[in-house]
């Protein structure tokens, strides 16, 4: 998982674009910047030819590849010219590409470009930056893989598997900004006005094939990558190794916003074919990692509706979502003092179309009231995930999180005219090496009976079933103020003792 190529890899274009700024800026200074830079991740740049004629520096054949390993990522030509000002303007050729593994086995990735211009000038703190655009830029690749038989000895080689794809960026423009220092620090942000991509997947063997284009307007991103110096990511081969680099420093923060997107996508396969279009609304997203915390973001409130048409409905199926968002947050590395936790999951105003319904309740016993999810707990915790992780990968015994509170700050749904709501404060005891809670809940749940009826009605669920939920929610609940209500006051006691209500369950 934490194999060096892929922080080669994801690395490369960063470093390509580093190194220290001077008062005026030479071709020769930004060329070697991006030699020395690269070093720091175990690579090696290098051009088959380099020609000085006056102000201007041409490279042709420009590659980048670990040592002694075929190159990753070439560039045909690349032209760094100074300018009177101290900046230096670098033109990159027509061919960029990378490749790996071979006809059968491997693949390739192309950038093609627009007038694409980079200006490199002195930012502050000794910094480099470098402002980029360019009218259109397109990123495709394609790749081969073996096929699969199921059979163990299988009379013909199974066809090979294809997968290919292309990225889109029109009017693209943003910069990029290299900081020396202990802690490297390259930043980056970026504006398109519209970024489209098409995915294609293809694997005769498993009989699975699928496509996929979507079209999203107004992208702006803002990132950063956070380098110490000491660290060589081609040294980073595990978990362990991983889990040094962040706290030598290593963090990686990315954020930005999207307008409205549109796509179709398909697929035909043994288990679920089907095609699909989709609108969504603007939205924001957010990502960052450091050695104290991982914390994952999404929202978008203008609503997201999707068309859904397979051979297991007669007619198309259309499902809106008024509003959605996501929210984690973890600790990274165990320390002495817990760490914050956060799971929050919105999903508001699912409403399902007429026909979905009607395919199971053709008689309307379920009310058609749209369901919404509205989940948000918080707390402390211990947790170290790549030490997680390590004892998985080498067949070890599980390293468990240690939960020190959880804050239920809020748990309801609502689905066919019922309605669950919960808060709640627990902390917990890890002495005897399982989490023993501590605190109370408190439920209340509405429309519970008229909703059984109703899964009874439409031969979701028998009358066994029901009794069965009935006695369970009997056991916990008692009836609440309102007609078809029921409450529930749950309390955690040492010894892992549980009340419901006042009475002992457990």
């Amino acid at each position: 998982m934490f194999g060096p190529r892929h922080f080669v890899i994801a690395s490369a274009f960063a470093t390509l674009m580093g190194g220290s700024a001077h008062a005026a800026l030479t071709a020769d200074q930004i060329w070697k910047s991006w030699q020395d830079g690269a070093a720091q991740i175990g690579l090696t740049i290098s051009a088959a030819t380099e020609a000085k004629s006056g102000s201007t520096l041409n490279l042709n054949g420009v590659s980048f590849a670990p040592a002694g390993e075929p190159a990753l990522v070439t560039i045909s030509d690349m032209t760094l010219t100074e300018n009177s000002d101290g900046s230096v303007t670098i033109t990159p050729g027509a061919d960029i590409g990378a490749s790996h593994g071979d006809a059968s086995n491997g693949g390739s990735v192309k950038m093609t470009h627009e007038a694409l211009v980079i200006q490199a000038s002195e930012g502050d703190d000794g910094a480099i930056v470098y402002d980029y655009s360019a009218g259109k830029l397109d990123l495709s690749y394609q790749m081969t893989s073996e096929g699969f038989s199921f059979e163990e000895e299988a009379s013909e080689t199974p066809a090979p598997g294809k997968d290919d794809g292309r990225f889109s960026f029109a009017d693209l423009e943003g910069s990029y900004i290299d900081t020396p220092g202990e802690n490297r620090i390259f930043a980056l942000a970026m504006t398109a006005a519209q970024v489209v991509y098409e995915v294609n997947s293809d694997h005769p063997s498993l009989e699975m094939k699928s496509s996929q284009s979507t079209t999203v307007e107004d992208i702006e991103v803002a990132g950063s990558l956070t380098m110490p110096s000491e660290l060589l990511l081609a040294d980073v081969k595990g978990a362990e190794d991983f889990a040094t680099a962040l706290r030598q420093g290593f963090a990686i923060s990315l954020e930005g916003t999207q307008g409205v997107s549109k796509g179709t996508g398909s697929a035909s396969d043994m288990f679920f074919p089907y095609e699909m279009s989709m609108e969504a609304g603007p939205g924001t997203f957010a990502f960052s990692l450091d050695q104290d915390k991982l914390h994952l973001a999404s929202a978008s409130d203008e609503g997201t509706k999707i068309t859904l048409t397979t051979p297991m409905t007669e007619e198309s199926v259309t499902l809106s979502i008024a509003d959605m968002g996501i929210e984690m947050t973890s600790p990274v590395i165990a320390a002495e003092e817990a760490g914050d936790y956060k799971f929050a999951l919105k999903l508001g105003q699912l409403t399902i179309d007429e026909a979905v319904w009607a395919m199971f309740d053709p008689g309307a016993a379920l009310e058609r009231a749209p369901f919404d999810f509205d989940f948000d707990f918080s707390g402390k915790a211990r947790v170290d995930w790549p030490a997680m992780i390590a004892a998985s990968d080498a067949g070890q015994p599980e390293v468990m999180p240690e939960p020190e509170s959880l804050d239920i700050n809020r748990a309801n749904v609502k689905a066919a005219g019922a309605e669950l709501d919960a808060t709640g404060a627990l902390t917990f005891d890890n002495s005897m090496g399982i989490p023993a809670p501590l605190g109370e809940a408190n439920i209340s749940l509405t429309g519970a009976e008229k909703l059984i009826s109703g899964l009874i009605a439409v031969g979701a669920i028998t009358e066994e079933d029901a009794m069965m939920a009935r006695m369970m929610m009997g056991a916990i609940m008692v009836p609440g103020s309102a007609e078809d209500s029921l409450v529930s006051k749950l309390e955690f006691k040492e010894g892992f003792q549980i009340f419901a209500n006042g009475q002992q369950i457990q």
